[in-house]
């Protein structure tokens, strides 16, 4: 008696192979999907608190009442206790920090940002006075939206500058 697979065999077992393959293929596919969505979602995280960071740390050194020179809702200019004249704004996508005229990118995917004023009393100023008057401004709230591949990262700081 001959041993050995018919035609028929064959294409049972290429079929069943396929399908086990195509099944296993479609689960490691979503957990390549898992994973490159976290790793975009971390990156967008760490981009944002390092910002919204740095720019409240920066912010609470702030020379003295004098020293606000520029405070819209989009832009904040300052000199900080070393001399140095420091300027956050938003630039297409980009946020900028721009020391003594020399602009940094400090995040990247920024789709917002925007600086709210307060008083002592602590009520919203619409128009803060800005050097070379005295400044009402006692704190100062950083909105920021970070957006990638439909993913958002809010962050919102409020910073009390030191010198006030």
């Amino acid at each position: 008696m001959k041993r050995g697979s018919t035609l028929v065999e064959l294409v049972i077992v290429i079929t069943i192979i396929g399908i086990i393959a195509g099944v296993v293929g479609y689960i490691l596919l979503g957990a390549v999907d898992a994973w490159t969505f976290k790793v975009k979602r971390n990156d967008l995280l760490w981009d944002g608190r390092l910002a919204i960071n740095r720019m409240g740390r920066e912010i609470r050194e702030i020379k003295n009442l004098t020293n606000v020179t520029t405070a819209s809702s989009s832009q904040f200019r300052f000199t900080n206790v070393n001399n140095n004249s420091i300027t956050y704004s938003l630039s297409g996508t980009d946020l900028n920090r721009t020391k003594d005229g020399a602009a940094n990118i400090l995040a990247q995917n920024v789709s917002s940002l925007s600086f709210t004023y307060y008083d002592s009393s602590g009520a919203s100023i619409a128009t803060p006075t800005v050097s070379p008057s005295t400044t009402n401004i006692r704190r100062v709230r950083i909105n920021l939206t970070l957006t990638n591949d439909g993913q958002n990262f809010y962050a919102q700081s409020d910073s009390v500058p030191r010198n006030f």
